[in-house]
């Protein structure tokens, strides 16, 4: 069970923490449909790749707050758009700025998700006050290739690749991409998840698996509901295609959705979940795709033990 820190009485305060390419925008897309909720989309991600950013670029590290630091974050905030290619607003990037606003919000649901790598150790104390804390999983092979091809075509098409790198079959996602962490997504996420539970802020986080939630839609996304305290109704697995819930998710950007569409495009334009597609064969796939599924597989394997199954 949560704490009783983590208990909203009449409503729910949900954080899903993931790896990248887990369907968790599709996922995000279809729980904006529920009544009187909030969606946030990202705002420690950002924060994480401000400060990667602009360490990069000055060897300083960015502050945490924003106040008194507003310069700062103007230059930070231009780095991060060149990056990512989109217009983000810079009192919304720092770690503390985040913090504070999910925590000041009032929806009856409040529904976060980001990747867990934003909220590596050094960071907990940025941990909003009064959230459930969840895990969306997926299998290292399938989510590092599809962020491998993902990642490649984003940098290719903002000018940030050249010689051996853009070429996308001598790319490597280890070499070639800053944001990528140490721990291949995968570690960060179960770093976090053991941290939640041996500070006793979530005693037994909810893990769920991406594949589950497209080959059993009905019967993952009821269980998670039922868990974290949202109201299910089948009407939830299927959603109108249109882009209009994304105008009001709350992000780093007003357009940031709109603008990173080698992400986020596919899932925005989507209508309910689909079968996952054939795995690709390992002997198929790229060498970084492999040492990275292989390093961090374990990970993935004993929360998947955990995971909600249906």
């Amino acid at each position: 069970m949560a704490s009783s820190s983590n208990e909203v009485v009449g409503g729910s305060k949900t954080i899903l923490w993931c790896v990248p390419r887990a369907i968790s925008t599709a996922f995000a897309k279809c729980l904006s449909h529920i009544e009187e909720s909030e969606v946030w989309f990202e705002p420690y991600t950002y924060s994480y790749v401000a400060r990667l950013e602009y360490g990069l670029h000055t060897k300083l590290d960015l502050p945490m707050e924003y106040e008194g630091n507003e310069e700062i974050f103007q230059t930070a905030k231009e780095m991060v758009d060149k990056r990512v290619n989109t217009k983000t607003m810079p009192d919304r990037l720092p770690y503390g700025s985040v913090k504070r606003r999910l925590e000041a919000s009032s929806a009856k649901h409040v529904f976060l998700k980001d990747m867990a790598f934003a909220m590596i150790d050094g960071y907990h104390q940025f941990l909003p006050k009064g959230y459930r804390h969840t895990f969306l999983i997926r299998n290292p092979q399938r989510h590092i290739v599809s962020y491998r091809r993902a990642i490649f075509k984003h940098y290719t098409e903002c000018g940030l690749l050249e010689g051996e790198a853009a070429d996308e079959k001598k790319f490597d996602v280890e070499i070639y991409d800053p944001i990528l962490p140490k721990g291949w997504h995968t570690k960060e996420l179960y770093d976090l998840w053991k941290y939640v539970q041996d500070e006793k802020i979530d005693l037994n986080p909810i893990v769920i698996d991406g594949d589950d939630l497209l080959t059993k839609p009905a019967e993952t996304l009821s269980a998670y509901c039922a868990a974290v305290g949202l109201p299910y109704n089948d009407s939830l697995l299927q959603w109108d295609a249109s882009l209009e819930a994304f105008k009001t998710m709350k992000a780093a950007g007003d357009t940031l959705l709109f603008d990173i569409v080698n992400f986020y495009g596919t899932a925005m334009k989507s209508s309910c979940f689909l079968p996952p597609s054939k795995k690709t064969p390992r002997e198929q796939l790229p060498a970084d795709v492999i040492r990275g599924s292989d390093e961090v597989m374990k990970y993935f394997e004993e929360m998947y033990e955990t995971r909600i199954r249906v």
